[in-house]
């Protein structure tokens, strides 16, 4: 047995092994995951970590680099992802070798902190801690009369050599002020329009005076409308709230009913990330009749790596003798965790 990085030439033999998972929303594993090889400008054979056997991959894990806010600093961090191991190698300990091999070379890559989203024993049997983070529900009132549109507002769907670069500004100016967030560069702006999308999207934005004020992504996740990221101006909450209750609007020939569910019946129900840190949004959803609030979760699991890198990059040091994971909740609290879902992995 051996464990090792991807080599040149296995990457179809990669998509092999995860065609063995069986996903939710008419995905065979082969071609969701080659979304990741082929359409994020991160990938890299150096970040996906095998196990193989006679020239066989039997075990997998993928490190996806990226940068989050933490303390109003930017902090590389390693994505733990596409985790899974054939049917015929299991119990074996081969997904915890791999795993711990991942998590070793991303310590000596520079990654300080360790995020991923799943629940199984072995993450937190490598001091990997459940963070605590909840989910928003939003939740329609089917008799609620439909909002007024706010004057001289334009809402048209998302055209990217048109509205792009005001989107990245937008997204700057709205998500560089929540902790958790991507810190996104030209790379991952890239990423997360390539793979955000579920396969597809409503994109929409808003438009007030000819400058655009708000955006709002949508698509259906594990069977159910999910936000993947929105982003307003302050004083256009009024304007978000309308592109949420345009997406949260049932439709004739609805294409998101391939998940069995009538239209009427889906859209009345919307996952985002909990509204917390948007009060006047959620202020204005209500007075459109859209009640909101937050679930638990327990799939958001993180782990401090490195506490004296992580302290450098922050500017603030851990106590003596302080855990590093308690260090990093102290630098990072659940309740202040926002990841749009556009940036997972």
């Amino acid at each position: 047995m051996e464990i090792r990085t991807l080599h040149p030439g296995e990457r179809e033999a990669l998509l092999t092994l995860l065609d063995g998972w069986e996903l939710a929303d008419g995905w065979c594993g082969r071609d969701f995951f080659r979304r990741y090889v082929e359409a994020d400008p991160t990938f890299a054979d150096e970040n996906v970590f095998v196990a193989a056997e006679a020239g066989e991959l039997l075990c997998c894990v993928q490190i996806f680099p990226r940068a989050i806010r933490i303390a109003g600093a930017s902090v590389p961090v390693g994505g733990i992802g596409s985790v899974f191991t054939a049917a015929s190698a299991r119990r074996r300990g081969l997904a915890e070798a791999v795993f711990a091999e991942a998590v070793r070379a991303m310590g000596e890559r520079g990654m300080p902190v360790g995020l991923l989203f799943g629940d199984e024993p072995i993450y937190a049997r490598q001091g990997w801690r459940t963070w605590g983070v909840r989910v928003g529900l939003l939740q329609r009132d089917a008799n609620a009369a439909a909002p007024t549109q706010p004057p001289g507002l334009a809402i048209a769907p998302f055209d990217a050599g048109r509205d792009l670069a005001a989107v990245r500004a937008l997204h700057a100016r709205y998500s560089d002020l929540l902790s958790g967030c991507v810190v996104r560069d030209d790379r991952t702006w890239e990423a997360a329009l390539r793979l955000g999308g579920n396969p597809d999207e409503e994109f929409l934005v808003a438009r007030a005076g000819g400058e655009l004020v708000a955006y709002l992504r949508a698509t259906l996740l594990y069977g159910f409308v999910t936000l993947m990221e929105f982003a307003c101006d302050p004083g256009f909450e009024p304007a978000l709230a309308g592109l949420a209750l345009r997406v949260m609007t049932p439709r004739a020939g609805d294409p998101w009913e391939r998940s069995g569910r009538a239209s009427a019946e889906l859209r009345k129900l919307a996952v985002s990330v909990p509204l917390g840190f948007a009060p006047d949004l959620a202020a204005e959803l209500a007075r459109a009749g859209v009640a909101a609030r937050a679930v638990g979760d327990n799939k958001t699991m993180l782990r401090c790596l490195d506490a004296p890198a992580l302290a450098a990059r922050v500017g603030e040091r851990a106590r003596p003798g302080e855990d590093p994971n308690d260090f990093l909740a102290r630098l990072l609290p659940a309740d202040q965790l926002t990841f749009w879902p556009a940036d997972r992995f």
